[in-house]
């Protein structure tokens, strides 16, 4: 299935979007990366909640995926293939990826919504580990060496974020309160 995806580019999709009003994109990151900036337009629909079910229940379209083409995109194109995947084993054929995800979106500069009060869950993750690996080399020197130790479970686990694509400090970072409360947005052509 995977070399017979079909996929658009930014720019197609967009001119698309202003021509005919009843595209529909989903984006299928987590709900803080769609606050923090996503397509004008676009549905959410996490990764993490989508399942095999019809498309047309979640996003109250009837025919989508099936009769009406269902865009998808994340960041940079990997989930949206994934559950463009786990759609077309549910028979869904007609699914379109946008080519390079959102990021790609945004160096077209495009139109984006994005939220200015609200840090990326990649900065965020970022902001807990280098606080974590500071905090251990403070302890290390004052209190036991064994702290330097932590430090380096603290890499192990970057290593494996990086080979696996699965973060677990990101999926924690998701759950706190404040990613899941709303926030008010603002239209911006990033």
């Amino acid at each position: 299935m995977s070399s017979q995806m079909k996929s658009i580019s930014p720019p197609v999709l967009h001119e698309l979007m202003r021509a005919e009003r009843a595209v529909t994109l989903v984006d299928v990151r987590s709900p803080v990366e769609f606050r923090a900036g996503h397509v004008k337009g676009a549905i959410s629909l996490p990764l993490d909640e989508f399942d095999k079910s019809d498309p047309a229940q979640r996003t109250g379209v009837p025919g989508i995926g099936k009769d009406t083409p269902l865009y998808l995109t994340c960041k940079a194109g990997l989930r949206a293939r994934q559950a463009a995947e786990r759609l077309a084993a549910s028979g869904h054929r007609n699914v379109v990826l946008l080519d390079g995800g959102t990021d790609a979106w945004m160096r077209a500069g495009l139109p984006m919504r994005a939220s200015t009060a609200l840090l990326s869950l990649e900065q965020q993750v970022q902001i807990a580990i280098g606080t974590l690996l500071i905090l251990k080399v403070v302890f290390g020197f004052a209190f036991h060496e064994l702290f330097f130790v932590l430090g380096a479970l603290i890499g192990a686990g970057l290593i494996t974020a990086g080979i696996t694509r699965w973060c677990g400090m990101a999926k924690l970072m998701a759950r706190m309160p404040w990613n899941r409360e709303s926030r008010t947005t603002q239209e911006s052509t990033i």
